[in-house]
């Protein structure tokens, strides 16, 4: 299995070895992935490939071990927005949530490394007390996540699977704030509000991921189109479990209600059951 344990293994297999370097693959063009082709160039690390530290950390109910970055890695999207994962960051290398690895598959390949690490800093387990920790809207950071995977070399379905999976199952939380009023529409290309889909049975939400990723390798949809999707999923998910009455919304689910898709304008899903879902851009049942 190739993690960031076995990359690991023949460096440190000598006595006081130096931080290591974790090879990526080169980026792939695209024509509709706006980071590789912004005038006067793309996405990019500042610190590439990543490098970690040979101090290897085990964190409960997880199945891999963590490394600390060696060195601040810094990242610039498809927006020209910059991100950072300090020094220290702890990343396995993946990112995907445990709930989807039986969908996505074990993601083990080098190009993830870099987009995982910087993914970790904002919302991954072991860095909440780091200085990045959620402070960014999580839809942004999901989106970074998907810019790096491309930066990194990942395929483009690759990525948008991968992305979708950190989209339906990763981390979600409040918008920071401060960040709301310093940083302002420009920000972000949408902001669909804190809701949270923890409540919603692991088997469904498995399925829906299973349903994702045969949509996406079978159209490979524009980002936007695939976020439009993955919304209609979400809301079939919360009109089949919605929120517990013992469980109240938080206050700043009272403050921001669900509004229209992130940043698009697609037709909802019809009808009042959580199927079938229908393909925003042919109008047909998945």
């Amino acid at each position: 299995m190739k993690r960031i344990a076995l990359l690991l293994a023949g460096a440190c297999a000598l006595a006081g070895c130096d931080p290591t370097t974790l090879t990526r693959s080169s980026g792939v063009d695209s024509p509709e992935i706006s980071c590789l082709t912004r005038p006067g160039g793309g996405c990019s690390f500042d610190q590439s490939p990543l490098r970690v530290l040979p101090e290897p950390v085990t964190l409960p109910k997880r199945a891999y071990l963590f490394y600390p970055t060696a060195a601040p890695l810094n990242f610039v999207d498809s927006r020209g927005r910059g991100w950072v994962a300090p020094a220290r960051t702890l990343t396995d290398g993946a990112s995907i949530p445990p709930i989807f690895v039986s969908v996505v598959g074990d993601p083990t390949s080098p190009e993830f490394i870099n987009a995982a690490a910087v993914h970790d800093a904002y919302c991954g387990v072991g860095n909440e007390t780091g200085p990045r920790f959620q402070r960014a809207r999580w839809e942004d950071v999901h989106l970074m996540f998907y810019d790096g995977l491309i930066t990194g070399g990942a395929q483009p379905i690759v990525a948008k699977v991968m992305f979708a999976a950190v989209w339906m199952g990763g981390p979600r939380w409040p918008a920071p704030r401060d960040l709301i009023s310093t940083q302002g529409p420009a920000a972000t290309i949408g902001q669909t509000g804190y809701r949270s889909l923890d409540h919603v049975p692991t088997a469904e939400r498995q399925a829906r991921m299973r349903s994702a990723k045969r949509y996406i390798e079978r159209e490979n949809p524009p980002l936007p189109r695939l976020i439009a999707y993955l919304e209609m999923q979400e809301r079939a998910m919360l009109r089949a479990y919605p929120r517990a009455p013992q469980s109240p919304a938080s206050e700043y689910e009272e403050e921001t209600p669900v509004t229209e898709p992130y940043g698009l304008l697609y037709p909802e899903d019809s009808g009042e059951t959580a199927e079938p879902v229908i393909d925003p851009a042919t109008g047909e049942p998945i």
